[in-house]
């Protein structure tokens, strides 16, 4: 019965192969790396399970193969296993992380909110709709928020003033062709696209089918999404329609 067991677990250990083959060669980078460890401490567990059954249907005698190799590929099976798993928890919990964010800040707050949202959030793709890009990087400069790892993407209709900045058009098809360019190109661990009222050639009820187009561009390519909106310029229909394309909202109340 023993060895009927042992080979049912080799078989079930070939079949995870085969399994972890595929999802290996269908999988992005990093999954690929944890998907492999895991794929390497089977191959070595599927070996110890045939070195059992060898030894059960006296193919081999007990004594062909040392115990030190034995215990060897045990330990190197538990550490691929443990290593492939930490890895997929870690890129698992980095894209928890890419959660869009819909931020609702006053008037009266609104350059505290711009400051500590920037400070606290890393490398940033910064689009502005509504103030000109020099006055945002006027406001970080009073907040003593640094703009070296900031790039502006400037709709306002205003010249660039600021360094790492280029302007565009404000329409919804020119900001996702500036911000999917950007996100090849930059990399930028977040997006802020401020303020979402201030978008022309749009009408408002469609507000919120570009913030969710905006959304799954910004999460496809790995990055978390901020969307401001000022609270006096938006409606409360608007704010409720947006939320149920962001997984987050923070900021002031009505």
């Amino acid at each position: 019965m023993t060895g009927i067991i042992i080979l049912v677990v080799l078989i079930v250990g070939i079949a995870s192969i085969i399994i972890l083959v595929g999802l290996v060669a269908r999988t992005k980078a990093g999954m690929k790396q944890g998907f492999s460890f895991i794929l390497l401490g089977m191959t070595t567990f599927v070996i110890l399970e045939a070195i059992k059954v060898l030894k059960t249907f006296q193919i081999i005698s007990s004594q062909a193969v040392p115990s030190i190799i034995i215990d060897i590929f045990s330990v190197a099976s538990i550490l691929l296993f443990f290593a492939g798993f930490w890895k997929l928890k870690t890129l698992i919990m980095g894209i928890s992380d890419f959660g869009q964010v819909l931020v609702i800040t006053s008037k009266a707050n609104y350059e505290d909110t711009v400051a500590s949202l920037v400070k606290r959030i890393g490398k940033v793709c910064y689009v502005t709709l509504d103030k000109p890009s020099k006055k945002i990087a006027d406001i970080l400069d009073t907040y003593l928020v640094g703009r070296s790892s900031i790039q502006f993407i400037d709709a306002s209709e205003s010249p660039c003033n600021v360094e790492n900045c280029f302007s565009i058009k404000n329409t919804p098809d020119d900001i996702k062709i500036a911000l999917e360019r950007v996100l090849k190109e930059k990399n930028p661990s977040c997006i802020v696209v401020d303020d979402i009222s201030a978008l022309k050639n749009i009408e408002k009820f469609e507000l919120p089918k570009f913030v969710q187009d905006v959304s799954l561009l910004v999460k496809a390519n790995g990055s978390r999404g901020f969307f401001i909106g000022i609270i006096e310029n938006i409606s409360k229909e608007t704010i409720n329609d947006i939320t149920m394309f962001v997984d987050k909202v923070m900021g002031d109340n009505r």
